[in-house]
């Protein structure tokens, strides 16, 4: 049996836990600050919307994937299963969370993004490469998902007039 493979990345966003969650769950975002050119939900959960048992598909540079949404723990977390696309060549069992905490730096504001994911390699050496590729990809994400909820952020301020 194959050892799992785990990647970890993180990025901290001045937006709050509720900023940043709003755009990690509603997949019609992605596209504006994930490298994926799209995202759509195509099938919904069981209780409606992007819930637990969801299944989104991506697509990045042409290559399209699905991916099923295993659980959503409002403004801290959200986990999810590739299903299939590009990667089931070289993974399997991929399974990814989003942990969202305060940032830890003591003042109060700003939200810490730890991205991680676990998975198996479908043949010797695929798992190096799919790893670095991967932990590249999630950094993108991770960076752009912080960037684009302190923007959101600021757009919900009103200035005293």
């Amino acid at each position: 049996m194959a050892d799992k493979i785990q990647i970890s990345v993180r990025a901290r966003s001045g937006a709050s836990r509720h900023d940043v969650f709003s755009l990690l769950s509603d997949s019609s975002t992605w596209s504006r600050w994930s490298p994926f050119s799209q995202a759509t939900l195509v099938e919904q959960a069981p209780g409606g919307g992007e819930g637990p048992g969801a299944v989104r598909q991506t697509r990045y540079r042409g290559a399209t994937g699905r991916e099923k949404v295993l659980s959503l723990v409002p403004d801290r977390q959200m986990s999810y299963s590739y299903l299939k696309g590009a990667l089931s060549l070289y993974v399997r069992d991929y399974v990814g969370v989003v942990d969202l905490d305060d940032a830890p730096d003591g003042t109060g504001t700003g939200t810490e993004i730890h991205w991680h994911s676990t998975f198996s390699s479908r043949f010797p050496g695929s798992g190096a490469v799919a790893r670095a590729i991967l932990k590249r990809f999630l950094q993108r994400c991770a960076d752009g998902l912080a960037d684009a909820a302190r923007q959101l952020g600021q757009k919900d301020v009103t200035p005293d007039g």
